[in-house]
């Protein structure tokens, strides 16, 4: 690079996550990447669903602090789109525009009580930017993160639409976690997203929000960093 140009990019870590069975069979990967630059940073994913027959397609762009900006999230089942979303976050909510079936629907917009914290759009790597705004103090005590998703289901293509609720997180402590992409020193959290529902266990790499593995008993699936590279 010629010297006299400054990167656009400070970081840029991508990486594959493996979707798996009980019995580790693979049942889809997500592949995303996790960019940082003066203004802040950028996720986006490409979620691939092979038990269900599912692409999730999502961006995600976030100010210094991790607070979102924006975001994009297209559902594709069989070749066939069944949703696209768009959402802008302001000062006193979030404004939605979305397709579905091929419709295009009414513009939304969901108030919220502060700039929004979280937009919860099911990518693994977006669940784990979720860390950034529960933090790691008051362990074991679960914590609301206010939070606008595009379903509460747990593949993300139920009920698709701008819904407002709280994502309880709690943070467990420091643990070694090996996965197939290595080994690391990891931050635990615990993620409650409703009361009927336990609560998923979630690392992430101690100091950053790079996605290690994820386990929730309610289904018997798991998820892994399978591979990654960061410069």
């Amino acid at each position: 690079m010629n010297a006299n140009i400054t990167p656009a990019l400070s970081r840029r870590i991508e990486g594959k996550i493996a979707y798996r069975a009980a019995d580790g069979s693979a049942l889809g990967r997500e592949h995303f990447d996790l960019s940082s630059h003066a203004g802040g940073h950028v996720m986006r994913a490409l979620c691939v669903l092979d038990d269900v027959d599912l692409l999730r397609d999502v961006t995600l762009s976030m100010d210094a602090d991790w607070h979102p900006l924006d975001g994009y999230c297209r559902l594709t089942r069989a070749g066939v789109n069944e949703a696209t979303l768009w959402f802008r976050v302001d000062d006193d909510g979030v404004r939605v525009d979305a397709d579905l079936y091929g419709a295009r629907q009414p513009s939304q917009h969901v108030a919220t009580d502060a700039r929004l914290a979280y937009l919860g759009l099911h990518p693994l790597q977006g669940d784990a930017l979720i860390v950034a705004r529960r933090g790691t103090d008051q362990p074991g005590v679960f914590l609301p993160v206010e939070t606008v998703t595009n379903s509460i289901s747990p593949n993300g293509d139920e009920a698709v639409g701008a819904t407002r609720m709280h994502i309880h997180v709690a943070y467990i402590g420091r643990e070694d976690v090996t996965v197939t992409a290595g080994s690391f020193p990891a931050w635990r959290y615990a993620l409650r997203w409703r009361e009927d529902w336990p609560a998923a266990d979630l690392w992430v790499r101690a100091d950053d929000c790079l996605f290690l593995l994820m386990r929730w008993s309610m289904i018997p699936s798991w998820y892994e960093l399978a591979a990654y590279t960061e410069a």
